[in-house]
């Protein structure tokens, strides 16, 4: 079985995974949704955070290689407690990298002590459109460090018309899991109610027409800059 679907696993066990599409969420990007990703709670479950942890560990070291990186950068509140548990299984520095700036100068979104020249991985729990880890990439570079890898435990992997990797982020940014490997795993488990997994494949055909539909996002802005 792959990482993929063993975390999809873990999310559908410990019951990481909300559908309610007739009350859709709206995500931090402004896009509507059927379903939300609830990350932190897989991470309250020992044997659950042992084996997400032990995956991260592998799936960073077969991206970004044993020399990639030399700190480790979490994005703030979702990436915060998964951030400095690799940062402790790596034996490597740890700062954190706010939305808003919280002082002066080139370092003012970032907390903690950040050697001028760090190859940072910049690590979070989840992304859906990938603007927000473009913005932190951007405010850990102007503080000096180079960011070259951007790692999830989940990306949603439907809005690559948003963002992309190279021009916008500047880094490879990569997961253990997306909806591919969630649907067939909770399909083959009958781990969803049918109804809301027929929601959640009319989302992810057309996740822009979905949202418009129920008054979020319509479509990507061709205007927008990290």
């Amino acid at each position: 079985m792959t990482i993929g679907r063993r975390t999809a696993q873990i999310l559908l066990d410990t019951g990481c995974i909300l559908l309610r599409p007739d009350r859709p969420f709206v995500l931090t990007s402004g896009w509507m949704s059927p379903v939300w990703l609830d990350i932190p709670r897989a991470l309250s479950f020992p044997l659950a955070r042992a084996a997400l942890l032990e995956a991260a560990e592998r799936r960073i070291l077969d991206v970004a290689g044993h020399a990639g990186f030399d700190a480790i950068a979490a994005t703030e509140q979702g990436g915060i407690a998964l951030g400095a548990m690799l940062a402790e299984r790596f034996r490597l520095p740890f700062t954190t990298v706010r939305r808003r700036a919280q002082g002066f100068g080139a370092d003012a979104h970032v907390e903690g002590a950040l050697r001028p020249g760090a190859r940072a991985l910049l690590v979070s729990d989840v992304t859906t459109d990938g603007r927000s880890k473009a913005r932190y990439a951007r405010s850990l570079r102007q503080a000096g460090a180079e960011v070259g890898h951007v790692f999830v435990l989940f990306s949603y992997g439907i809005f690559d018309r948003v963002v992309t990797e190279v021009s916008d982020i500047g880094a490879t940014l990569f997961a253990l899991a997306t909806w591919d490997d969630v649907l067939p795993e909770a399909e083959a488990r009958a781990a969803l109610p049918e109804e809301s997994l027929a929601a959640l494949r009319a989302w992810l055909a057309d996740p822009f027409a979905w949202s418009a539909a129920r008054g979020g996002l319509a479509a990507p802005d061709p205007n927008w800059k990290a």
